[in-house]
């Protein structure tokens, strides 16, 4: 049996599939004997460990993370903070006794890693799309000194976890060379529990919904989508888009979409994936992503998708065959693909199909931490 300390810290209006993803990961590891413990400061994370009987602790976290430009004469100020950190992880590491310290944040990988060598213990990373900024601008002497530590520590981790080939290659740009030998790519999936689909009104019976979960800013492009959504619908009036989700920008996008009554924010209900599952097309017009669990979730869920071609999108979304991929930005052709597939059950239904295929090939969770991350653990 193997201890693990599952670190993974973020904006309290953050909960996407990067906050639930350690604490599934935990759940399944109880099936091969091993225990893990969650640190989080996010209440949403902590909350969704206790639902799944999943052991916390309270973590330290800062909201300040921006250390770049003008911000760089404050590291002696965030030098103080990881000082408090690594005492707090080493107190934290003595007291649970773990074999792993697993941590998935920026400021964890220093305070933690420096703690968990010291008192031998084994590190291992993962990395949400963060790295790939964390590591710029690491040539020049000056410039990012945090994330020159960031990179000199991951030589201490045994791997670094990415989520996409695109953040390797990104992460390779950024240092203008080579990613080191232990930055490897695992592909994140979601669990093959079966999920029933939710019974729609009556209204709602014969429509074409589509369907988002994301994060409410505007980064993750719903703007544009409710820009494209409104010209769909005054061409095609039997259709729905229903938002899953919270976020600061929530009341905004609301007053984007006020006239529109085909329109739902259905926030974050206990029955998001059934109300999903319900839906005909699944849309993820997000300005950058690193390996959407949004994106896997539906094509386990057999949707049709329409995502943008950015970051590792097209390693899941292949155009043509399990849905389209159109350019970020662009309600225009945001709505002409939307206007495509609601205009043709036959394609939503073969790409839909093409979408389960591809989730049973290699995006099953619970394959993938059989074969990854057990392994990586006990080795």
């Amino acid at each position: 049996m193997k201890k693990i300390l599952l670190i993974r810290n973020a904006y309290a209006f953050d909960f996407g599939g990067g906050e639930r993803l350690p604490v599934d990961i935990a759940a399944e590891l109880q099936k091969y004997g091993h225990k893990a413990l969650i640190v989080s400061r996010s209440p949403k994370l902590l909350e969704y460990a206790l639902m799944k009987n999943i052991p916390t602790v309270k973590g330290l976290w800062w909201r300040r993370q921006d250390w770049s430009g003008k911000n760089i004469i404050l590291v002696p100020i965030y030098l103080i903070w990881q000082i408090l950190l690594f005492f707090w992880y080493c107190q934290l590491i003595i007291r649970s006794s773990p074999d792993i310290v697993h941590p998935q944040s920026r400021d964890d990988f220093i305070g933690a890693t420096l703690s968990a060598k010291l008192l031998r213990k084994k590190v291992v990373w993962s990395d949400y799309a963060d790295l790939k900024y964390i590591y710029q601008n690491n040539q020049i002497w000056y410039k990012n000194p945090v994330g020159k530590v960031v990179l000199f520590l991951s030589r201490f981790a045994e791997i670094v976890i990415l989520t996409s080939k695109s953040d390797k290659k990104l992460i390779e740009e950024s240092l203008g060379e080579p990613a080191p030998s232990n930055h490897l790519v695992i592909h994140m999936g979601v669990s093959s529990i079966q999920i029933s689909k939710a019974k729609r009104q009556d209204v709602d019976k014969t429509a074409v919904i589509f369907g988002a979960t994301s994060r409410l800013v505007t980064t993750k492009g719903i703007a544009e989508l409710i820009h494209a959504f409104n010209s769909t619908s005054s061409k095609l009036p039997n259709v729905r888009l229903w938002l899953f989700g919270e976020g600061p920008d929530e009341e905004q996008f609301k007053r984007l979409a006020e006239n529109n009554k085909h329109i739902v924010f259905w926030g974050y209900p206990e029955d998001t994936m059934e109300r999903l599952a319900s839906c005909d097309v699944f849309v993820h017009p997000s300005y950058h992503e690193g390996f959407s669990i949004s994106l896997v979730e539906a094509a386990k869920l057999g949707l049709p998708i329409i995502a943008c071609a950015v970051g590792g999108n097209p390693e899941l979304v292949k155009d043509g065959e399990n849905g389209l991929l159109i350019e970020a930005k662009d309600s225009g052709v945001l709505a002409g693909a939307m206007e495509k597939l609601a205009t043709n059950k036959s394609l939503r239904e073969e790409y839909g199909k093409n979408a389960r295929k591809t989730y049973e090939s290699s995006l099953v969770f619970e394959k993938i931490v059989r074969d990854k991350f057990v392994p990586l653990y006990e080795k």
